[in-house]
């Protein structure tokens, strides 16, 4: 075979810097190369390659956010349960028409 990995593997290459090693990614994934071995191979993570395989080209795409803003996010009524304010406001309709005569 004549795959050539990247020299220094400690440096972060970027996006635009793995074109040659996500080439050979699919060449060797072709040839029957599990994912784990092709990415040793190419040396690149394991995770990128599996996200290569996938078709996801952004890696801020599917995965969370690092970091929060600092905010607790506000929960989503999902229109299945009541909420707490829409709870006492039926108690109260309840108590009010057991009161009235």
């Amino acid at each position: 075979m004549d795959i050539q990995t990247r020299d220094n593997r400690a440096v972060a290459q970027g996006r635009k810097k793995l074109i040659h090693e996500r080439d050979q990614y699919f060449r060797l994934v072709d040839q029957g190369y599990s994912n784990h071995k092709a990415s040793r191979l190419v040396g690149v993570n394991e995770r990128t390659g599996r996200e290569w395989h996938n078709g996801r080209d952004a890696p801020d795409r599917f995965r969370p956010a690092a970091r929060s803003s600092g905010r607790t996010p506000v929960p989503v009524s999902s229109g299945r349960y009541l909420s707490q304010g829409e709870h006492l406001h039926t108690a109260d309709r309840l108590r009010t028409e057991r009161l009235s005569p």
